[in-house]
């Protein structure tokens, strides 16, 4: 399985949310989620408590090998040892350490913003929200764009 994940964060309220989209091997979608109008101090906060959410939905559906795909490179590299962990992040990484350890195969893979433009756009979704494999149109129209699908809804 691939995810992708964004956070969107504000810093002048501290409100944020964050997305996922869970596609197979061949780039159909899975599951798609998300969150709205948390209090976050950091978007990289945001941004754990997606991986946080999707590996439990990882979990759940059962998946043994899942490469995570993120345009956060601090928390990319967090989560790979190659940067100490911010203090404030801890409580995140551990959570996703103990997920981690309940699958058989997960890494962590830094991509460009243009790599994960359809997380974004869940992110921005708003309040809590989870879609299966048949997403809204809007989904549907930018998965097929990833994949080069010429079918559009």
């Amino acid at each position: 399985m691939k995810i992708n994940y964004d956070g969107a964060w504000c810093g002048k309220t501290c409100k944020g949310g964050y997305g996922w989209v869970l596609r197979d091997f061949v780039g159909l979608l899975q599951a798609a989620g998300g969150e709205g109008g948390v209090f976050f101090n950091l978007a990289t906060m945001a941004e754990a408590a997606a991986i946080r959410a999707v590996l439990r939905v990882c979990i759940k559906l059962g998946c043994v090998d899942v490469e995570i795909e993120s345009d956060s490179q601090v928390l990319i590299r967090m989560l790979t040892g190659e940067y100490v962990t911010d203090a404030t992040l801890e409580c995140f990484i551990h959570d996703i350490g103990l997920l981690v350890s309940q699958l058989g195969r997960v890494r962590f893979v830094l991509v460009k913003w243009s790599g994960n433009v359809t997380a974004h756009v869940v992110a921005l979704h708003g309040a809590a929200f989870r879609w299966d494999s048949i997403g809204p149109e809007f989904l549907f129209n930018i998965l097929a764009q990833d994949v080069n699908i010429l079918v559009r809804i």
